[in-house]
């Protein structure tokens, strides 16, 4: 729960604390996940590199939080993200 804060609007967000990392996670090959578990044991995952890069317009604009709209980390959700990036089923 203490690596994000909710906002008067309800949104829940990541702190980025040093800048450098926004570079470096924005120009990795692969995808780059936050993954966090709360202390209910749920745990929820977001792709963030692609989403720093729209954020930020491919580094021209500084961004210091991340707007966490993590999914949760099951099965299901696995599926999906393997269909989307296979672009295929899986088998049943």
């Amino acid at each position: 729960d203490s690596h994000l804060k909710t906002r008067k609007d309800g949104a829940e967000v990541f702190q980025i604390k040093d800048q450098r990392h926004v570079s470096y996670w924005m120009n990795q090959a692969f995808l780059v996940l936050l993954v966090v578990r709360n202390s209910a044991g749920e745990v929820r995952w977001m792709e963030v590199r692609d989403w720093l890069r729209e954020a930020t317009d491919n580094g021209k604009k500084k961004v210091t939080q991340i707007v966490f709209e993590g999914e949760r980390f099951d099965v299901m959700s696995i599926r999906r993200w393997r269909e989307r990036l296979l672009g295929q089923s899986p088998p049943i």
